[in-house]
């Protein structure tokens, strides 16, 4: 399978999450994406060096942000409905998915670390892939 990798923008990350950067309409120094009222959420540091996803997850129950920190990776993310039709993205900006979207991470460089926040109580569901998708350059 072949997939375009794009930039992650406002207008094109929409279906999937929210791009965690000031709205054009928003002038205050502080801005609240996402409000949780019932359940406690989590920070982690994720490390990884995988170059290579075979399988994808979502959080029915807890949308979840993932905050580039070190090296370079690519965000591999699918609609809860269409887990086949995936996008994927490089991870250059901090972005907070919506519940229920299908997604994982993979290097670009020898090894990437992000922030990631969560529910306190996540659940998980898997999706594994006919093929593991793989980054490649074009010649």
């Amino acid at each position: 399978m072949k997939i375009e990798l794009e930039n992650i923008t406002s207008e094109n990350f929409t279906p999937f999450g929210d791009v965690l950067e000031f709205p054009p309409y928003v002038s205050s120094d502080f801005h609240i994406f996402v409000r949780e009222y019932n359940d406690p959420w989590r920070l982690a540091l994720l490390r990884f060096s995988r170059h290579s996803v075979e399988k994808m997850e979502n959080h029915p129950e807890s949308r979840e942000s993932f905050e580039p920190l070190e090296g370079s990776a690519v965000l591999f993310v699918a609609e809860h409905e269409h887990p086949e039709k995936i996008h994927a993205f490089f991870l250059d900006k901090p972005i907070c998915l919506y519940k229920g979207i299908w997604h994982d991470v993979l290097a670009l460089s020898a090894n990437a670390k992000v922030k990631i926040t969560e529910n306190l109580k996540v659940t998980s569901e898997y999706h594994y892939l006919e093929k593991p998708l793989r980054i490649f350059a074009e010649d």
